[in-house]
């Protein structure tokens, strides 16, 4: 038998290769093989010190998590120490730059919340790191005086901008664009609610580095192509990218294996495809149209039709949420789907016009960029939610959004 150090060892390099491994292909990559290709030990090790793939999974959260909150820790520790009056967004774009940055850790953690959102084994880790989250920015906001109630848009923020974001910037227009959006964020939240400069979002910047005005995506696709990428989204949102293989998508659609193939031979093609048809689905709110104050109503009440919209009366979340959430999370790895990226990226913040426009609120105008940053919160509070049983799901978005909605423009 190994020595008590050698198993403990042995146990850290294979839960270091899985975090590597999930932050750079998913979860879908941790196999026996590619664990013992990474550490160098037997294939049966993974069953051996965690009795199979799960219990390595849940070590290997359980470890991001202890990570995340050692990082928060040295935030506020700083702020102990050195207390700031009025320096809150300069604090906030540290902090957020920082994340955007380090991506592992957090890459593994939003893993973790992916799963909690199909499968119950991991959800009490993902609920205690989504309260943790709460917790920190509450402590943190205490400090520069500004409300408790704001912690909820705070996390719900920081989570979905690394996807909203794609990762470590790699144009450097892209680091002004993350800048300005977070500066706004702190605007908002500090109560500024004079008009900053307009902006127009991911799409200006999109077209600046020579992106085409729409891309062509599945509108001259036979239609066998196009229903096999239907089939692809479908597979996609209810067993994630783990999930989304050729076979399965033959079998959703009931076709054969070589027809699937034959359309879309590799991998690479069959997930662009279900980003082309799911970004087809989605109908976009062109800016240009004045809002009526006469249809605007309470914030609770559109919180509360948001929530609805995203998860179903048994909690489970909206498939095309949820394959979209995949999907931008699988284009911070793999470079080949970073145009389908930004599309989607480009087209965030227009429907969230619409809402931010139809909410009763201060008569104090909004702009592209708000309806982005609300966009962004609410990414961030659909996978707080995923970590909440299905039976309080709807009801706890719609308290969190009515909370962050109100914190940034009440």
């Amino acid at each position: 038998m190994p020595s008590r150090a050698t198993s403990s060892s042995a146990r850290e390099r294979l839960v270091a290769a899985a975090a590597d491994l999930i932050a750079t292909g998913g979860v879908r990559s941790v196999t026996a093989r590619t664990l013992a290709e990474a550490t160098g030990q037997s294939p049966s090790a993974v069953n051996y010190h965690f009795d199979g793939r799960e219990g390595l999974l849940a070590a290997t959260f359980e470890e991001a998590a202890g990570d995340i909150s050692a990082w928060r820790s040295g935030w506020l520790a700083t702020l102990a120490a050195d207390p700031p009056s009025d320096a809150f967004a300069g604090w906030f774009l540290a902090l957020t730059l920082e994340r955007v940055g380090s991506r592992t850790a957090f890459l593994v953690l939003r893993e973790l919340r992916h799963q909690s959102a199909r499968s119950p084994a991991h959800r009490p880790l993902a609920r205690q790191e989504a309260e943790a989250a709460d917790r920190f920015w509450a402590a943190a906001l205490a400090q520069f005086g500004l409300p408790a109630e704001a912690a909820g848009a705070c996390a719900d923020y920081t989570e979905a901008i690394l996807g909203i974001h794609g990762g470590p910037p790699d144009h450097p227009d892209q680091t002004a664009w993350l800048v300005e959006t977070t500066r706004r964020f702190c605007a908002r939240l500090s109560g500024d609610r004079g008009q900053a400069p307009g902006w127009d979002g991911w799409r200006q910047f999109a077209r600046a580095r020579g992106a085409p005005e729409a891309s062509p995506g599945l509108a001259t696709a036979p239609a066998s192509a196009v229903r096999i990428a239907g089939a692809a989204a479908a597979v996609l949102g209810r067993d994630g990218m783990e999930g989304l293989t050729h076979r399965a998508v033959a079998a959703e659609i009931g076709l054969s294996l070589a027809a699937v193939s034959g359309h879309f031979p590799s991998r690479v093609s069959l997930v662009r495809a279900a980003f082309d048809h799911l970004i087809a689905s989605i109908q976009l709110v062109r800016g240009g149209v004045a809002p009526d104050p006469a249809v605007r109503r309470p914030l609770i009440e559109v919180a509360a039709e948001t929530a609805e919209a995203l998860f179903d009366e048994d909690g489970a979340a909206s498939p095309g949420l949820l394959a979209l959430d995949e999907l931008l999370t699988a284009a911070i790895r793999e470079p080949d789907l970073r145009r389908d990226a930004e599309d989607l990226r480009a087209s965030r913040g227009e429907n969230s016009a619409k809402l931010l426009h139809g909410i009763n609120h201060a008569a104090y105008p909004v702009d592209g960029l708000d309806a982005h940053i609300l966009s962004i919160a609410t990414t961030g509070a659909m996978r707080s939610a995923y970590a909440q049983e299905p039976a309080v799901r709807r009801p706890w978005l719609a308290a969190r959004l009515t909370a962050s909605v109100g914190a940034l423009f009440g």
